[in-house]
């Protein structure tokens, strides 16, 4: 299988959060530096048993990866043991950590083998990534979870320019809706975004207002060819900062 080449540089430097800023960290579940088998022995047993009830290894492998490298990644934030840490889940099944004076908010996200994980001290945040391609029932899709103004908006562009401005607007939503936990796809369509390609990624209106929308901070990346994603966060103007991993921690 080819492995995914991530386009962001591997940052150097310490592990320390600073205020107002998100890091995001992209990965290859499949090149993590770190062993499938090395990463069940940090999971907690209510992780192992959800690995169990995959039919197929690929994907049992991928979500093994995908928590051990999430609990890799924030082992070494809070300076402790991957398998020391404990995760409590929201009504919709958003993962936190148990321990809130530790002061962490992350969110992660896969789309095939490409990973990404967002990481803040200030507040809440989602994360959403794609891989961008045509799809048959773009128009169909965007009639009943995106705007008028959006659908309209789709339609109109040229077939070349379809997948991005599609995926623009799916990740940047699924986004938003990570960031508040709720989970409410029926919401979509009120949460209205930029979406052209070359245009700067922001919230343009939430459920027929224009003025709550500065409270927010929304990013568009691109961590890889061909994928697409999407940050977002209640906070406005934080300062975005991507990295690829394996990293050196220092």
């Amino acid at each position: 299988m080819t492995r995914i080449k991530i386009d962001w540089p591997e940052p150097s430097g310490g592990w320390t959060i600073a205020e107002e800023t998100v890091y995001i960290w992209a990965a290859d579940l499949t090149n993590t530096g770190t062993p499938v088998a090395e990463y069940s022995q940090t999971l907690s047993p209510d992780e192992l048993e959800r690995a169990k009830r995959f039919r197929f290894e690929r994907h049992r492998d991928r979500f093994i990866a995908g928590r051990g490298w999430l609990r890799a990644v924030l082992a070494t934030y809070l300076q402790t043991y991957p398998g020391e840490i404990q995760f409590e889940y929201s009504q919709r099944g958003k993962p936190g950590l148990k321990d809130a004076s530790a002061g962490l908010h992350f969110n992660l996200t896969h789309c095939e083998d490409l990973a990404l994980l967002a990481v803040t001290r200030t507040c809440p945040v989602g994360v959403d990534v794609e891989r961008a391609r045509a799809l048959g029932d773009a128009d169909d899709i965007a009639v009943r979870f995106f705007s008028t103004r959006e659908s309209e908006g789709l339609k109109s562009l040229p077939d070349a320019e379809k997948p991005v401005a599609f995926f623009n607007l799916w990740t940047r939503k699924e986004a938003w809706l990570k960031a508040t936990g709720e989970g409410l796809s029926e919401s979509l369509n009120q949460v209205e975004v930029s979406f052209l390609a070359g245009e700067p990624a922001r919230l343009v209106r939430l459920f027929g207002k224009s003025d709550s929308v500065r409270q927010w901070t929304i990013a568009g990346l691109m961590p890889a060819v061909e994928f697409i994603g999407a940050l977002a966060a209640p906070a406005p103007n934080l300062k975005t900062i991507c990295g690829r991993w394996p990293a050196r921690a220092g």
